[in-house]
């Protein structure tokens, strides 16, 4: 493999220059690099020329994908948590853009399907109910927790693929499928919510302890390393903190402190700008084709002849007024 230079943006929007060994494209969307000057495995995300000509969306993706991490970072800048993809920067304003991460932990939790040890499914667990609890904190749903997005190395799960993720609180969309999108996400009701996440991390957790493929609630009677999840796919869901209690488990953010970073947050304000700079000529195209222009309303007419009674009543008003003062004077 030859160095190749990796020019990007930092996640202040500061220029980065560096050199890289990477392996081959295998997959068109990811690849492995390696930063030569310090050792660092890293993971780039890119959208393929060919890919975002059919696929426009990809590109929205990726610039989602890099918000979001920018916005952990400007949350998380001291005690970044394993269990959550780390952002180090982007280039989105090339023909093939991509977001650069650190490279992920351990392997797709699929390799593990009904096959870990009692103590690891409940390191499983508290793991990945961290990672809710975390992004929860942070304001942001992930809504795409699945098997494809979540890898476990043993001791820690983490998620990856941001590029799904939207802020608690906005509207739902039409998203996923069973059963690991909640039926609200999937139907596209309501507003988003941490509860979407549970439920979504709650049947990765149940398809890894026991191996089986569902397509509604599970039964979790029979299995006792899934009784803290009893009431995750309830109407009425817990919180990610009264899961982890269950577990015996602290609150991750007693020691991972929610922070605000000037720094980081005028380079994501700068991303934010830039990215609205490219989509304003489109936007402003499309909403001159769509105004409706407004209805003129017509004025009156100068020298416009008045009807002929309206002629006819000073004279009209004048007598009565005579006759009146005749009738008093008699």
């Amino acid at each position: 493999m030859e160095p190749e230079p990796l020019d990007f943006d930092s996640p202040e929007g500061d220029p980065v220059s560096w050199e890289v060994e990477a392996e081959p494209w295998q997959d068109p969307f990811e690849r492995r690099v390696t930063h030569l000057a310090s050792g660092t495995k890293l993971v780039q995300r890119r959208v393929p020329r060919a890919e975002g000509r059919d696929r426009e969306y990809l590109y929205d993706l990726l610039e989602n994908e890099a918000r979001m991490g920018a916005r952990l970072l400007t949350r998380l800048r001291r005690a970044y948590p394993p269990e959550l993809p780390r952002l180090i920067g982007y280039s989105l304003d090339e023909e093939e853009p991509f977001v650069l991460l650190y490279d992920y932990r351990g392997e797709p939790v699929s390799r593990y399907f009904g096959a870990l040890l009692i103590s690891e499914q409940r390191t499983l667990q508290a793991s990945l109910f961290r990672a809710v609890r975390i992004l929860s904190a942070c304001g942001i749903v992930h809504r795409r927790i699945e098997p494809a997005t979540v890898r476990w190395d043993g001791a820690t799960a983490q998620l990856t693929d941001l590029s799904h993720a939207t802020l608690a609180g906005s509207r739902r969309l039409r998203m996923g499928e069973a059963p690991y999108a909640c039926p609200a996400q999937r139907r596209g009701e309501g507003l988003t919510a941490a509860g979407d996440d549970l439920w979504s991390a709650g049947m990765v957790i149940y398809r890894t302890v026991t191996g089986r493929e569902i397509a509604d609630v599970p039964d979790l009677s029979a299995t006792p390393a899934l009784q803290p999840l009893r009431d995750v796919f309830s109407d009425s869901p817990p919180t990610a903190q009264e899961v982890l209690a269950r577990l015996r488990m602290p609150d991750p953010m007693q020691s991972v402190a929610v922070e605000r970073d000037l720094g980081l947050e005028e380079g994501r304000a700068a991303f934010d700008r830039a990215r609205e700079a490219r989509r304003e000529p489109a936007a402003a195209t499309a909403s001159q084709e769509t105004r409706v222009q407004p209805v003129p309303v017509p004025e009156e007419e100068e020298g416009r002849p008045l009807p002929r009674w309206a002629r006819w009543l000073p004279l009209a008003v004048l007598l009565v007024l005579l006759v009146v003062l005749w009738v008093v004077s008699r």
